[in-house]
């Protein structure tokens, strides 16, 4: 596959607002009782407000409602993406508030450290959101390569990648309405700008698949976590 395509209303527009008002309801609830998780929470302050910024245990906190989301199409769609079986490998939820920090270009395969990259990561937004407004953007390029990455400062992002040059590479910007997804490649180079002040909060469930047969890199998970821990602690 290309490294990024998109889907319009993949997800029911009422499922979308359901979890978009249940997470800005229980948004401090899930705050106080994972605070200790720093590898599986990440929490921004915007003018001494807090919010998050990425959780990945949606699942744990309420399987009723986010399990809606684990379509038989979007098992079947990954499957012919891919080319052979998947399993499901995490579930996060994402937000862009007003004057949050951008996101840096990387490739979600140095995150996962698999051998041939061969996963699939499905971005769905609750709300309305383009690329001006902090929106995840794409070069275009084939999928395949993973190229090497280093410490970020951006948090949350612990990875970005390291002297690639993009600036003559052509851009595709999704604009999603609720409902509206992308999917993306493990090897694809993505990224986003920081958001605009006044902007309204998006939140987005990320929703990322293997294939059955792929293995983690030696070594990978030992070199990660210590980039995780980095990061979180701030030690650019």
């Amino acid at each position: 596959m290309c490294s990024a395509i998109q889907l319009k209303s993949f997800i029911s527009k009422d499922l979308c607002n359901e979890t978009n008002e249940f997470i800005l309801n229980n948004e401090k609830n899930i705050i106080d009782k994972y605070k200790t998780d720093k590898r599986g929470m990440v929490v921004d302050e915007i003018r001494g407000a807090p919010f998050l910024k990425y959780f990945d245990k949606p699942l744990e906190y309420n399987f009723n409602l986010f399990q809606r989301f684990l379509t038989s199409n979007l098992f079947s769609i990954s499957k012919h993406l891919i080319g052979r079986d998947v399993f499901l490998k995490g579930f996060e939820i994402h937000s862009r508030c007003s004057l949050g920090t951008a996101i840096p270009s990387h490739q979600d395969n140095a995150y996962f450290g698999l051998k041939n990259g061969d996963s699939l990561t499905f971005y769905i937004s609750l709300n309305y959101q383009d690329h001006l407004k902090g929106g995840l953007r794409y070069y275009k390029i084939p999928c395949g390569t993973t190229n090497k990455h280093k410490l970020s400062k951006f948090p949350g992002f612990s990875l970005e990648i390291d002297n690639y040059n993009c600036e003559k590479l052509d851009i595709f910007n999704p604009e999603y309405s609720p409902g509206d997804c992308s999917i993306h490649h493990a090897t694809s180079i993505h990224f986003a700008n920081s958001v605009p002040e006044n902007t309204e909060r998006v939140n987005v469930i990320r929703i990322y698949l293997h294939a059955v047969d792929e293995v983690i890199k030696n070594g990978h998970e030992v070199w990660y976590k210590k980039m995780i821990e980095m990061n979180r602690n701030k030690k650019f």
